[in-house]
């Protein structure tokens, strides 16, 4: 017995090594194709270091699926920016006009927390997770769900105090964006598509499927939370809260003739003609009852969202769809968007 005991650590000690070697391989070819002309506080002289001490390591058959895992790691670490405040992600390397204090940006927080939850480091996030609690002007510029993304970022960290630090912060976040984008008559929050980070699309602003999941999902990460802090009264409330707000995403904007997920403008009566990738969103976070899922469908239909090089964002056979590579650089009607393709797998 302690035989294959010891065969099964040498094995599993040999395939770390091979883990590690091909670490080292991948950023010594990512790092001599990079012409490094933003270095934030991991450069790419740290990079090797920065991963070995950080990331799990992954083996696969399949050499493009693992060149890719390794080379969405070594393009983390590239956005890790240290401030005078503690660690925030970007989204952009260089400066931009439009992001709040040190070129953070809310819109892609979720996606930041989600993979950067397997670091090993966890000081990293939970300083990222201060800077929005801290800045709720800039958390609410553009749509985000932070309180379902802390939950998930909790459950690899596993610190309830961590929690229990943000827990006030994010009740805080949800009473603002149910005062800056509920509508109490119908239920249901509004936003735009540019401040959706989806500008200038087809269907444009309007009460979304976008936000409206999101919120869901905040209040129902708020409900668990509530139970793991112990708050059970505000438990029961953010679960009767997100109830209602999957009722009314459902009920108002899913097309039953479309089989679809779509915007429905704030001031008209029916919901727009275009099916959009975001339309996708409420799977994200298990809204949809079984039945919806005839959507699905739209992935595989070349007229739907295939295409030769990923999923468009509206569907190609409508006729406002377009591939334009002129005028505003940000155009949610056609062109691929990795933010929605993310969400869509």
């Amino acid at each position: 017995m302690i035989r294959k005991i010891l065969a099964v650590l040498i094995f599993c000690l040999a395939r770390l090594n091979c883990g590690a070697d091909a670490l080292a391989d991948y950023v010594g070819r990512f790092n001599q194709d990079d012409a490094e002309l933003y270095a934030q506080s991991v450069p790419n002289a740290e990079a090797l270091a920065f991963l070995r001490q950080n990331i799990p390591l992954f083996e696969c058959p399949d050499k493009d699926i693992e060149q890719t895992y390794y080379f969405r790691w070594w393009t983390f670490r590239k956005h890790i920016k240290q401030t005078p405040e503690g660690f925030v992600i970007t989204e952009f390397l260089p400066p931009v006009p439009w992001p709040g204090k040190y070129n953070a940006i809310v819109c892609p927080a979720a996606h930041h927390f989600e993979e950067g939850r397997w670091l090993a480091d966890k000081s990293i996030l939970a300083a990222y997770a201060r800077h929005w609690l801290a800045n709720s002007g800039d958390a609410h510029k553009y749509s985000a769900w932070l309180a379902h993304s802390f939950l998930q970022y909790y459950k690899v960290a596993r610190d309830v105090d961590f929690l229990r630090q943000s827990y006030e912060g994010l009740k805080r976040d949800f009473a603002e964006w149910e005062l800056l984008r509920l509508d109490t008559h119908r239920g249901m929050f509004w936003q735009s598509d540019n401040y959706d980070g989806m500008e200038l699309s087809i269907s444009g602003g309007g009460y979304r499927a976008t936000i409206n999941s999101y919120m869901y999902a905040d209040c129902a990460a708020l409900a668990e939370i509530a139970k793991i802090v112990g708050r059970p009264s505000d438990a029961a409330y953010y679960a009767a809260r997100a109830a209602a707000i999957k009722s009314a995403l459902n009920k108002n904007l899913w097309d039953a003739s479309a089989k679809f997920y779509k915007v429905l403008p704030k001031y008209a009566a029916a919901l727009s003609d275009a099916r959009e990738l975001h339309g996708y969103t409420p799977w994200l976070f298990d809204i949809p009852p079984p039945e919806y899922s005839a959507a699905w469908g739209q992935i595989s239909d070349g007229r739907g969202f295939k295409a030769p090089w990923g999923l468009t964002t509206a569907e190609r056979r409508h006729p406002k769809f377009r591939v334009a590579y002129s005028g505003h650089e940000c155009l949610w009607d056609g062109p691929v968007w990795p933010f929605a393709t993310s969400i869509t797998l």
